[in-house]
């Protein structure tokens, strides 16, 4: 059984969702929060295997929450095509990101993909945020002084990546998802200009963005 815990402030978003147990019985509704108080509570409460919400929790509740529960997959509904919301999303660790025009056969079939460790984010998205990473930041990607550009997320990667961690203990030392890891590894090894981990770190070394 799949325990699964909704925050959304869209009423019709929310008796969406309350159907999904409805349409398959894998899935159990533990609770529904429409404000960040009740959230929070029912998070603690039941530790749920999924959570599908309209917000993303500032870094410093997430963090909190991820210590008491490092197993949740946040599922996020947004705007696919807004940048800022989908790379804040990335960046906070979600597994997925769904229209809030997706059906239910959509979302029960995200549910279970991400709950074997699986995102889903739209290829067209993924493809304009890893030209344009540094969005969050504010950074621009041009190069300075010979040296690539890369959002603070990234230079912290590429540093665990200098300490020999694979992706996997990168994801736990960061508290962030093993896929949002893979997005920031692609993401250095393309503005490097290099195609494996060692040479994006010898590459960083020589560029003086990191210290072996």
């Amino acid at each position: 059984m799949i325990s699964v815990l909704i925050f959304a402030v869209d009423a019709k978003l929310a008796c969406k969702l309350e159907q999904l147990q409805q349409q398959d019985s894998d899935i159990s509704i533990v609770g529904i929060a429409d404000d960040q108080r009740s959230f929070f509570r029912l998070v603690d409460g039941f530790g749920p295997h999924v959570i599908l919400t309209q917000r993303v929790p500032s870094e410093e509740q997430l963090g909190k929450l991820r210590a008491r529960h490092k197993g949740a997959a946040w599922v996020l509904f947004a705007d696919p095509e807004s940048e800022r919301a989908s790379l804040e999303a990335l960046n906070a660790g979600a597994s997925a990101i769904l229209p809030i025009s997706a059906n239910l056969v959509e979302i029960i079939a995200t549910i279970k993909m991400v709950v074997k460790g699986v995102a889903i984010f739209p290829q067209k998205l993924l493809t304009t945020l890893s030209n344009r990473a540094e969005i969050v930041s504010g950074r621009s990607g041009e190069p300075d002084g010979g040296r690539p550009r890369l959002s603070e997320r990234e230079r912290i990667v590429l540093t665990a990546m200098a300490d020999g961690l694979s992706n996997k203990q990168i994801a736990r030392r960061l508290e962030i998802s093993f896929h949002t890891v893979k997005f920031h590894v692609a993401s250095i090894l393309e503005k490097l200009e290099v195609e494996t981990r060692t040479e994006a770190v010898i590459k960083a070394a020589q560029l003086g963005l990191v210290m072996l």
